[in-house]
């Protein structure tokens, strides 16, 4: 992690973004500099590059790690998820499904994931931070205090460009509110993974893919939770 001696920021630039749609409305929602409901540009769609030195593996289940939402499930996932591209979207998925929900993690999960799961490269390791702003990572879809989280089935995924060390992976997830699966909330984030320490960790996310698009290209998770 960071050495002690440089300051924490209370800003969580490393989530960037999420787009949400529901039904055949595409509604674009972002956290850019801790700040949710300003619009970013759709990007391009362009031709995923997975690098010819990742090998091929298993396909993504979208479910490694097990399908709780706790800090246990993303380490489980890091410590399982081998050193290729769809390692790494696994890796990615397992992020996705920890933060974005309602109830927040707790403390203890936080601080577990803040230890072993965020990057020396993101902008910052203080995720206790952006928390204690109570934001609502629906972007309003769901209103403040009722309990969602993402899903990964019915999910895709598409990825971006990877290396041996650096991934980039586009994620499409489904809305479940009150504990019900919705069949029009549907979500897309682009993550960005890197191999630090023996496993793949959280560096970065934004919005650059409509959730239409990502779906029309994306590959289905095997299994999803």
């Amino acid at each position: 992690m960071r050495a002690a001696a440089k300051p924490r920021r209370r800003i969580w630039p490393w989530i960037l973004g999420a787009i949400l749609a529901i039904s055949a409305t595409i509604i674009l929602v972002s956290i850019l500099n801790g700040t949710w409901g300003s619009s970013l540009p759709t990007a391009t769609p362009t031709p995923s590059t997975p690098s010819s030195e990742v090998p091929d593996d298993v396909e993504p289940t979208g479910c490694l790690g097990g399908s709780t939402r706790d800090a246990d499930m993303v380490l489980e996932a890091q410590a399982s998820a081998p050193q290729t591209a769809n390692g790494a979207v696994e890796v990615a998925a397992a992020f996705v499904r920890w933060l974005n929900r309602y109830p927040y993690p707790t403390s203890s999960d936080i601080q577990k994931v803040e230890t072993s799961g965020i990057s020396v490269d993101a902008p910052t390791q203080d995720v206790a931070a952006f928390f204690a702003g109570s934001p609502n990572l629906s972007g309003g879809l769901v209103p403040d205090g009722v309990e969602y989280s993402l899903s990964t089935l019915p999910g895709v995924y598409n990825i971006e460009s990877s290396s041996q060390k650096d991934v980039t992976v586009s994620v499409g997830t489904a809305l479940v509110v009150d504990g019900a699966l919705s069949p029009t909330l549907k979500g897309s984030i682009t993550v960005h993974v890197t191999w630090e320490d023996q496993v793949w960790k959280f560096v970065s996310s934004e919005g650059t893919r409509t959730t239409e698009d990502l779906y029309a290209i994306g590959k289905p998770f095997t299994a999803g939770c």
